[in-house]
């Protein structure tokens, strides 16, 4: 098979981390072009592989003429570069958020509907394999009925404040929207979709928008979620635990471990094993192969608005 044209719209951290995942698909694709604001940017990446650099996505997507895309701008370009991909039938790979709003996800999802290309939202927890064994050991039944879920991702966030990330009009809030999105996204991989939502942010840094959030969740099937984030705890924490009526489960994305769980009587933990790639570069082949095989991506169109619908929800609630 002819190998994918792909091209990366921003080339900061996260375009780079689609760079690198790319790479390991080359057997299945080809980066044709690299463009970003920052010219010097793009440059620098696409020196990596040999391709071409520009300015204007727009100029590069006529000029190289793409079959797929990563979108790795900041959130107030998703919708733009989603219609000019789906004008040109190409296919979406774009990073979270899905868009600033759920109004903007909705004419991003309607704009590549129309087109008749992939889209895939860039919710690359899916594809943690810690994350596929917890799903998989629920649906078995081991841990009894699913009752409760915990998820923090905590960390020092360095360039807050020095970045678009905590600019309201280019990122669309703080890290509410920036990383408990991800959040969001796990809790409805394992405990299916949201039914109520609520709230509480602070600002502790001298910025506009929150630098720490937490989300209360219930689903329809009545489990009940705590989800919490901050960019100004020192300590790095990253882990989701899950709590049935037989056993518990905790992946925790900093240990050496993948999926560590333990049912009712057991003395010791049992350990997964974690010996499949990093979600990045699952991520990626998974939508080069439903590009090859004309497949829907496990996180659809459908998965963006239902995220960014908890968001709104919880913006409004605190508003």
């Amino acid at each position: 098979m002819t190998q994918i044209r792909v091209a990366i719209i921003g080339a900061g951290g996260i375009g780079g981390a689609h760079l690198n995942a790319y790479g390991a698909w080359a057997s299945l694709c080809q980066i044709v072009g690299i463009a970003d604001v920052q010219l010097e940017a793009a440059q620098a990446k696409a020196a990596q592989v040999d391709c071409a650099a520009f300015a204007d996505y727009g100029q590069m997507l006529d000029e190289v003429q793409p079959e797929a895309i990563s979108i790795c701008t900041p959130p107030n370009m998703h919708l733009p570069v989603a219609q000019a991909a789906a004008a040109r039938g190409i296919h979406v790979l774009c990073e979270k958020p899905p868009a600033r709003t759920l109004a903007e996800t909705q004419a991003l999802v309607d704009a590549m509907a129309q087109s008749g290309a992939l889209l895939q939202f860039a919710f690359c927890h899916r594809f943690h394999q810690p994350i596929v064994q917890a799903q998989d050991l629920l649906k078995s039944g081991r841990l009894g009925q699913l009752v409760q879920i915990e998820n923090r991702f905590g960390f020092r966030f360095a360039r807050a404040g020095h970045s678009w990330f905590t600019e309201r009009e280019i990122a669309g809030g703080g890290i509410l929207i920036d990383t408990l999105v991800h959040s969001i996204d796990i809790f409805r991989a394992l405990a299916g979709e949201v039914r109520t939502a609520a709230a509480a942010v602070s600002t502790t840094l001298p910025i506009q928008v929150e630098d720490s959030a937490s989300l209360l969740l219930t689903s329809e099937s009545g489990v009940i979620g705590t989800l919490t984030c901050s960019w100004v705890t020192p300590v790095s924490e990253a882990k989701v635990r899950m709590y049935g009526t037989e056993g518990e489960a905790v992946v925790d994305y900093n240990g050496p471990h993948g999926l560590c769980y333990r049912l009712a009587g057991d003395d010791t933990w049992n350990l997964m094993p974690f010996d499949q790639p990093d979600r990045f570069t699952l991520q990626a082949g998974h939508f080069l192969e439903c590009i090859k095989f004309g497949a829907q991506p496990l996180v659809s169109g459908q998965d963006g608005l239902a995220v960014m619908r908890v968001i709104e929800d919880a913006y409004k609630g605190i508003a």
